[in-house]
Order: structure tokens, then sequence, then C-alpha cells
């Protein structure tokens, strides 16, 4: 069963792996100047294709719980508003960039962890 506010950590999900997978994506595209890109762009191209997945996932399912992402930008460069409508009611949710991008890299760090527990 879900409960009534599960909504909000879904969208929070959705929002961090969205985050991620762009700035992976830019960071791997930046790479293609650099004499690195042979060794270490395989390895953004995975990692971006996990957290865009990631993300799809999150999002499909706030769209199962009838949720639905209208805006999302920055308002400042300390605020990241989002404005979306779940199940009818129109939400506003206000988020802390530096915290969004602390846990966008605790996200990565635990999917780092994991596949090196995995390669062992």
């Amino acid at each position: 069963m879900i409960q009534p506010d599960q909504w909000r950590e879904i969208l929070h999900e959705t929002i961090l792996y969205g985050m991620l997978f762009k700035a992976i994506a830019l960071d791997a595209e930046s790479l293609n100047q650099d004499q690195l890109k042979m060794s270490y762009r395989p390895v953004m191209d995975t990692i971006s294709i996990w957290a865009e997945r990631k993300h799809h996932e999150y999002r499909s399912q706030f769209g199962r719980m009838g949720g639905k992402i209208h805006v999302q930008k920055t308002t400042d460069g300390f605020l990241y508003l989002v404005l979306v409508t779940v199940k009818g009611r129109q939400e506003e949710c206000i988020y802390n960039v530096e915290h969004l991008k602390a846990e966008c890299q605790v996200r990565l760090n635990n999917y780092l962890y994991d596949a090196k527990q995995k390669a062992k």
C-alpha cells in the first residue's frame, strides 16, 4: 500500500537521478576533447545509462501514482523549484541545490561501491 506522502520520496529520487545522469553525460561529453576518452568514456557512459534508467523507473512510478511534473528549474542558483500535479492537486516542492548535488554524489558512490563488490 502506498503511503499518502510517498509520492514526495519518489519525486525526490526522480529529480536526483535526472540530475545525476545529465551531469555524468556532460562530464563524459567533455572527455571527448581529452586524451583520456579511450579510458574513461565507456565507464562514464555505463554510469550515465544506469542513472538514466533509475530516473525513468522513478518517473514512471511517479506517473503511476497519479503524478505529473510540470516545471523543474533553479530559481537563484541555490534553490531548485519543482511544480507537480499529484492526483489532481498542484504541489510545489523546493529543494536546496547543494543538498541535491551531495545526494547525487551519494547515489554515485553507492553505485560504484556495489559495482566494486560485484567484481570481487
